[in-house]
């Protein structure tokens, strides 16, 4: 019988009433087949290649879970950078020199270059990829530019490592590697999540941190955990220093275990005598190990305000921790009313830096018994070292010694010996307090005269 058949046609006589409709049935049937086998093979052919559709992150948490072998046959793995600061060069120096069969970097994303007046500045990542010879550098207005979402996903990458990029990832990119993203954050999660961990980190007066390796999702660093490693902290690290060798301790990391697992589905073998231990296991969503919300503690941007010092209501615990936190930017400062003449005091905010704690009795035979506890006092040598002190208002118990100073107006800074000569020799300075310091200022701006700019006339 004709498939096309219709009561009209010559095909269609002599055909019962009602045969249309049972043909119409056969032909939902026959579509409901075609798009049955249609959709089968596209999840097959999906699950051969990076396609969205069997990315782990969109799969409930309760799914099974995904088979990550990369690639096919001996095709390395394709990984893809995106770094800015100097602090995070470890990471890059250490994925380009351990690239080879099994994984190699095909690109590096950064944060465009700068003008700084008549030069052009790239960021310390986007100078290093360049000088290693990187195929591909990428340096977007932003995470969510069209153009540049579109070229990552024509390289095809397996896998993306961020670390202080810099930037939100838009749900777009997250879909693109096959493998998933993975962050580098030098924090123990949950706790500091944010822009700033190390910093909120030493000023909190933690006394311990590390480096965490977790999957990247839309919210901030709240991705499942792949790995942590732990560090003491001794009370002398400076937020600078801790970010570098928290980012070093991350390469290696990165490298020796976590990139391995992605890209093998193998968990690495870290003791052979330990054999129920060698069990394989895939690193997935799944698998990783989800964040506690109750123990979140957030480290939002640092403001150029917090680095201020208080001593009349701040201990000198919590003063040497600003110092160590805030170390580079946003640098901690002191106000201090002082003259380098016997003029009046005047007020002024004082940069310090390198301080440290000290019981007030070890250092009481350089105190005046009649200087009061805003007066600053001078040390010869503490260490090996001179150092101006000060007594907290708030901590009769310690003193806080400072050994490096920068002076409004000067261009470098100076040792203690230099400020005690330059401004603790005629008279003795002092801290003050916000209501002082505001006084003081109002006082000094009152007093002055803006210098009038000449301007040429014009020509006769």
């Amino acid at each position: 019988m004709c498939m096309f058949a219709s009561s009209k046609s010559p095909c269609g006589r002599g055909l019962r009433k009602g045969t249309w409709v049972e043909q119409k049935a056969l032909f939902k049937v026959q579509a409901l087949l075609l798009f049955a086998l249609f959709k089968g093979w596209s999840a097959f052919a999906g699950c051969q290649g990076p396609q969205r559709s069997c990315r782990p992150w969109l799969q409930p948490r309760h799914s099974c879970c995904v088979q990550l072998n990369a690639g096919d046959g001996d095709h390395p793995g394709r990984v893809v950078f995106l770094g800015s600061p100097s602090c995070v060069e470890v990471v890059l120096q250490r994925l380009v020199e351990s690239q080879g069969h099994d994984f190699e970097v095909c690109a590096v994303v950064s944060r465009p270059p700068k003008r700084v007046k008549k030069a052009v500045s790239k960021t310390a990542v986007h100078d290093l990829a360049e000088k290693l010879g990187v195929p591909c550098v990428l340096t977007p207005p932003s995470a969510k530019d069209p153009g540049f979402l579109e070229e990552l996903e024509s390289l095809k990458p397996d896998v993306c490592v961020t670390a202080a990029y810099g930037e939100y990832l838009p749900r777009r990119f997250l879909q693109t590697p096959r493998l998933g993203t993975v962050n580098l954050h030098p924090s123990l999660l949950p706790r500091w999540r944010g822009a700033s961990p190390v910093q909120r980190c030493l000023v909190a007066g933690d006394t311990e941190t590390g480096i965490t390796i977790l999957y990247t999702v839309p919210k901030m660093d709240a991705g499942p955990i792949i790995v942590q490693k732990k560090m003491s902290l001794q009370g002398s690290e400076t937020s600078p220093d801790l970010l570098d060798k928290l980012f070093a301790w991350g390469a290696d990391l990165l490298v020796d275990q976590v990139i391995p697992k992605l890209l093998s589905g193998e968990e690495k073998k870290e003791d052979c005598r330990m054999k129920e231990m060698e069990n394989k296991m895939e690193v997935t969503m799944d698998t990783a190990q989800v964040q506690d919300e109750a123990l979140v503690e957030k480290a939002p941007i640092i403001t150029k305000e917090e680095g201020r010092l208080w001593p009349h209501n701040e201990t000198a615990m919590q003063m040497r921790d600003k110092v160590r936190g805030y170390a580079g930017w946003p640098g901690t400062t002191l106000p201090v009313a002082c003259s380098g003449s016997t003029a009046p005091l005047e007020g002024v905010r004082i940069k310090v830096a390198d301080a440290e704690i000290v019981p007030i009795d070890s250092v009481s035979s350089f105190i005046s018994s009649h200087a009061p506890d805003e007066e600053l006092f001078f040390i010869p040598e503490v260490n090996g070292r001179a150092a101006v002190g000060l007594r907290p208002a708030c901590d009769k118990v310690n003193a806080l010694l400072l050994r490096s100073f920068h002076i409004p107006g000067k261009k470098h800074e100076v040792p203690a010996e230099t400020f005690k000569k330059g401004y603790m020799s005629f008279q003795p300075a002092k801290w003050i307090t916000p209501e002082e310091e505001a006084a003081m200022v109002t006082t000094s701006s009152g007093g002055t005269k803006k210098k009038r700019k000449r301007t040429r006339g014009p020509r006769q």
